[in-house]
């Protein structure tokens, strides 16, 4: 009867962040500020240059 390979669990590596892209709150608040409000503000301006909250 031949031998049956014993098979080596491979341990998952834990791929750890540098320190210059790790997130922190700061950064976080930054970009929902830019990507939140950011078009918002772009679109009253857009309007308001429309003349849409003119009244006729």
């Amino acid at each position: 009867m031949p031998r049956q390979k014993s098979k080596k669990k491979l341990a998952p590596k834990i791929i750890q962040a540098n320190d210059d892209t790790k997130t922190t709150p700061r950064t976080a608040k930054i970009v929902l500020f830019v990507f939140g409000v950011g078009p918002l503000i772009l679109m009253c301006l857009f309007l308001s240059s429309n003349g849409f909250f003119n009244s006729p």
